[in-house]
């Protein structure tokens, strides 16, 4: 299939755009039957041709198929992503991320149907998080062909942030609802050594002048 003028410039910006934070984004590196960096949890995939026979993708087999990624980011506040698919429209499939990296999702969200037609969207991480899995989920038949899921660190990012409860003491917080203790604080750290301080416990030596931090889980 001879590729169109719009998606060879589209594909173009999106390889001299920021890096990926994922693995293997364009479904490239496969391990025999499997994808090397994802981790098939339900159903059946198969490698083959996208929007060029010789560009290979993932197509999603089946009624039930899970994709997940761990991936190695964390503290990026505003997640771009870039996809490239071709969806039926009686294909359900969506994109999950969980930020607790216990496998619940957070965030779960319809990819329309397509045809090739590049998609970007943003969306505003919690104002604090320890890790980062990427799902994608077929939930109905229909032909589900993935060429490209990137994920980018992005900018403006408008809506409100995902919530995020049950932090960790030391967690960054905005209310005391966040934080399994139930206790939302600021403090003062010295700005070189990032050590506690306060009126009782001055700075010493070259640890730097004690200065406020944000609010944290206690």
């Amino acid at each position: 299939m001879k590729l169109k003028t719009p998606l060879v410039f589209a594909l173009f910006t999106l390889t001299i755009a920021a890096c990926p934070l994922d693995e293997d984004p364009s479904f490239d590196d496969w391990c025999g039957d499997q994808l090397c960096h994802w981790q098939l949890t339900q159903g059946n995939i198969q490698k083959v041709p996208t929007w060029n026979d010789h560009d290979y993708g993932v197509s999603l087999l089946g009624a039930q198929v899970a994709l997940t990624q761990q991936t190695d980011i964390s503290a990026v506040p505003c997640l771009e992503f870039k996809v490239i698919a071709d969806l039926d429209p009686a294909a359900s499939v969506y994109l999950e991320m969980s930020f607790t990296g216990d496998g619940i999702n957070q965030y779960r969200q319809r990819l329309p149907s397509a045809a090739w037609q590049p998609l970007t969207f943003l969306v505003a991480a919690p104002t604090w998080y320890p890790s980062l899995a990427v799902t994608i989920s077929k939930e109905s038949d229909g032909r589900a062909v993935l060429a490209r899921l990137e994920v980018a660190s992005g900018s403006g990012c408008t809506g409100a942030p995902i919530p995020l409860d049950n932090r960790p003491a030391g967690a960054f917080c905005e209310t005391a609802d966040e934080c399994t203790s139930g206790t939302c604080a600021s403090s003062n750290v010295c700005s070189h050594t990032l050590a506690a301080c306060d009126a009782d416990t001055p700075c010493s030596g070259n640890s730097g002048p004690c200065v406020p931090w944000p609010s944290t889980c206690q």
